[in-house]
């Protein structure tokens, strides 16, 4: 076969990355990431009844923070609170965003970046999973069910209400706050679209964390040491897989090796 006959045949001829991602390869992704949301479910539901220890540990909670100097969550709400287009939009960002961005961004890095695919699924994994652990362990009741503090429960007041829903009220669980998911999740997103990206316009990608961190402490949802406990066990999660990204790289160039120098031959 001529040279040119080889161009020709390799420029009809899809890669085999893109051939293989949307055969079988999508099914077994689809099928590990149904498997594992319906872990994380079921999981999450384990300790929804366990009230007075999530109570117990909130209070717990508190008293870190005013050690530590950083318990003005009930401050940062009122500058809020009172403000119905801002309330407005937390409340929706904070319901919404979490598993809709998460799934866009799979999504996008699926198609359109799918060698980051991988490793950001299995840091995404492992952060769910350390965090359901820990949720089972310490279950942790979330700001908005302490006004004599000074909370307001803005998803009550303003909308909208998630837990009035009988199908919310019997999958959710409300006092699994440590660390709070919805901020390790934008985290990783973020990550993933800067990691992934070469366009000049990929850090906006940052504003996600940030926006659902807002989301999350002014909506009283979460208490500043969840978030904090979220972005450290993401830094955690991502330094861990490091050695497993490079064994994974480079068991592909070992295997690719052979079929380059075959080609040239």
């Amino acid at each position: 076969m001529t040279q040119a006959a080889t161009e020709l045949n390799q420029s009809r001829t899809p890669p085999e990355s893109t051939r293989s991602r949307y055969g079988w390869l999508l099914g077994r992704e689809l099928t590990i990431l149904l498997s594992g949301f319906m872990l994380y479910r079921f999981v999450r539901l384990v300790v929804k009844d366990e009230i007075d220890r999530a109570f117990v540990n909130s209070k717990t909670i508190v008293d870190w923070e005013r050690a530590l100097g950083i318990f003005n969550e009930v401050h940062l709400q009122s500058t809020i609170v009172g403000s119905d287009p801002v309330v407005w939009s937390l409340n929706r960002y904070y319901f919404f965003a979490h598993f809709i961005a998460s799934a866009a961004f799979l999504t996008w890095l699926y198609v359109r970046h799918f060698d980051h695919y991988g490793r950001v699924r299995r840091v995404m994994f492992g952060v769910t999973f350390v965090a359901l652990a820990v949720h089972v362990l310490f279950p942790l009741a979330p700001p908005r069910w302490f006004p004599d503090m000074g909370f307001v429960d803005t998803l009550q007041t303003y909308g909208p209400k998630i837990y009035d829903s009988e199908t919310i009220t019997n999958t959710a669980n409300q006092i699994a706050a440590m660390p709070s998911l919805h901020v390790a999740w934008a985290l990783i997103g973020a990550w993933a679209v800067v990691k992934a990206s070469t366009s000049q316009w990929r850090w906006i990608a940052i504003a996600h964390p940030v926006i659902m961190t807002a989301a999350v402490v002014l909506t009283a949802n979460h208490w500043w040491l969840d978030v904090f406990a979220a972005t450290a066990l993401v830094v955690i999660v991502i330094a861990v897989d490091l050695p497993i990204q490079h064994r994974l790289e480079l068991r592909k160039f070992r295997r690719a090796t052979p079929r380059v120098a075959a080609n040239t031959e």
